[in-house]
């Protein structure tokens, strides 16, 4: 499942050289995005039996877990939990949306069974969420009842997004019905807003690409100056927050691999210090968001479904392999970038049993980061 990746620009960057300061291992593999809540960190298991935890993250010692008992399937969580005050929202695959005290750990509340791969924002105490069944959702964060929901239904396969808020408006990937009355909104994939109040769209988005019938699906789209930024079918899509116009005409990425100039994979983008950055199998890109102009590039080789691109504070944080700094592993080698020098500050690898697995989500938190390896949770300061 694709990652979310968010921007952290309110978080103190780490610019000198990391090491481990805390390994967490819990007897499970795969470890989901963490979010963190003040002193807690919060995260879910990808496999097996799945479940929710939190750890201390003074100390890394396990706070408390959570498996809930389901009439089918695993507690699987493979997006990261959003935290309201005092409650945990987590998206538990076939368990259903639920809300979990952050103290404790107990189960407050259970709600619909989300989507593939979307993920839960909270704000101003409420959770937005796509559900299975193709609706969009909006849950009182402390009890889970229902403020609304929009009537739309499957009818493609999964594409949605961890929800944004802007400007009292609720932003994400989904599938929409052909809209009544208007012939231009056909079904299919979309980047929708609706008010965050009453689930009222204010406009949907459609973006297009050769010999794609049914609307590009999407990337995790993030927020800067004003406008929507998010990838897809070898572009980059700019959308503006307020009225789902384009800001400037989709960006195509073509780059030169075996020996000829092509579309390349790009990876979901990050907002950060005045760029909007993705990833290329052979460099990484800044983007202009005024323009759409590419004002900057970083040669090497990087994967673009794993590069996880993170920022905080003026440094990025990604996977790969800079060609200024060759990594002997480029899909297991972190590294951080000074978004006004281009220079890079540091590199951090982790020997693990399987030689090739890879760090997953990268979390800044003030002092450090987070980050997930094989069988283990990291925080490096």
């Amino acid at each position: 499942a694709a990652t979310a990746v968010f921007a952290q620009e309110q978080m103190a960057p780490v610019r000198s050289q990391v090491a481990e300061k805390l390994a967490v291992s819990l007897r499970f593999r795969d470890w989901s995005p963490v979010t963190v809540a003040g002193t807690t960190v919060v995260g879910g298991n990808q496999t097996g039996t799945g479940g929710l935890y939190a750890v201390d993250a003074a100390t890394g010692r396990l706070k408390w877990s959570l498996i809930p008992k389901l009439a089918s399937g695993t507690a699987s969580i493979a997006t990261a939990p959003a935290v309201s005050g005092n409650v945990v929202i987590a998206a538990f695959r076939s368990g259903g949306v639920m809300g979990v005290a952050l103290a404790s750990g107990k189960e407050l509340w259970r709600g619909p069974r989300p989507a593939q791969g979307a993920g839960v924002l909270a704000a101003g105490g409420i959770a937005y969420f796509a559900g299975e069944d193709g609706a969009i959702y909006a849950l009182d964060a402390g009890t889970g009842q229902q403020r609304w929901r929009t009537e739309f239904q499957p009818t493609l396969a999964p594409c949605y997004s961890r929800p944004l808020v802007a400007g009292g408006n609720v932003i994400l990937t989904g599938i929409g019905p052909a809209a009544p009355k208007d012939p231009t909104k056909r079904g299919g994939y979309y980047l929708f807003s609706f008010d965050a109040a009453t689930g009222q769209e204010r406009w949907r988005y459609r973006a297009e690409a050769p010999y794609i019938h049914n609307g590009v699906c999407l990337t995790q789209p993030v927020l800067a100056d004003g406008a929507v930024y998010a990838t897809g079918e070898s572009r980059v899509y700019a959308v503006d927050a307020n009225t789902g116009g384009e800001r400037w005409a989709p960006v195509e990425i073509r780059r030169t691999q075996e020996g000829r100039m092509r579309e390349v994979k790009i990876s979901a983008p990050a907002a950060a210090s005045g760029s909007i950055v993705v990833a290329t199998p052979v460099d990484l890109i800044g983007i202009d968001p005024a323009s759409g102009r590419v004002v900057w590039e970083l040669p090497g080789t990087f994967d673009p479904e794993r590069a996880h691109l993170t920022s905080a504070g003026g440094v990025l944080y990604f996977q790969g392999s800079p060609a200024s700094r060759p990594a002997a592993r480029p899909t297991g080698t972190l590294f951080a970038l000074d978004l006004d020098t281009r220079s890079l500050l540091w590199s951090f690898t982790r020997p693990t049993e399987d030689p090739n697995w890879s760090f997953g989500s990268i979390a800044p938190a003030n002092g450090g980061l987070w980050v997930d390896t094989y069988r283990t949770l990291l925080k490096l300061e």
